[in-house]
């Protein structure tokens, strides 16, 4: 398999209980990037090129700016990550196995579920409170951003 193109670093408070959550979500364990500081995981396809690198604080701060701190992710919203499903009912289904793992589901929705948009969008929680939203594009995806035409 290529070597992922995206790498994401999240902090945990538990190595060990983010292989058990991320696994049961069906990321894929990824050995060689893994020690007992950090636990690797690829994403299920059709993300599977992107790599999440979850690391004990401790680790973490090896990686940052100097002077700052480990935020909080139940406090403090440091990053959204999105991931895209094909359906409603795969959104439905991944936050279904979040919940079964340990999260909770949609610490944060849009109104309508992102249905003005275009989309369907839902969210959950992992285990150290960093949120993940799983968004399948329906009804042609129109978007929300600056650019997207209305219609009346």
């Amino acid at each position: 398999m290529a070597a992922p193109t995206l790498y994401l670093n999240i902090s945990t408070t538990n190595p060990y209980a983010s292989l058990k959550f991320f696994s049961a979500l069906g990321f894929d364990p990824v050995p060689e990037y893994s020690d007992a500081d950090t636990k690797a995981f690829r994403l299920p396809a059709p993300n599977s090129t992107v790599c999440v690198m979850a690391h004990s604080h401790k680790r973490f701060k090896e990686f940052m700016r100097p002077g700052t701190e480990v935020s909080d992710a139940t406090k403090t919203t440091e990053v959204l990550i999105s991931l895209s499903a094909q359906k409603k009912e795969d959104v439905d289904a991944w936050i279904a196995k979040a919940v079964t793992a340990g999260g909770s589901a949609d610490p944060f929705t849009m109104p309508g579920y992102g249905a003005e948009c275009g989309m369907y969008s839902r969210s959950f929680a992992d285990l150290d409170g960093h949120i993940w939203e799983v968004v399948a594009m329906v009804a042609g995806g129109l978007g929300c951003g600056g650019n997207a035409e209305k219609k009346e």
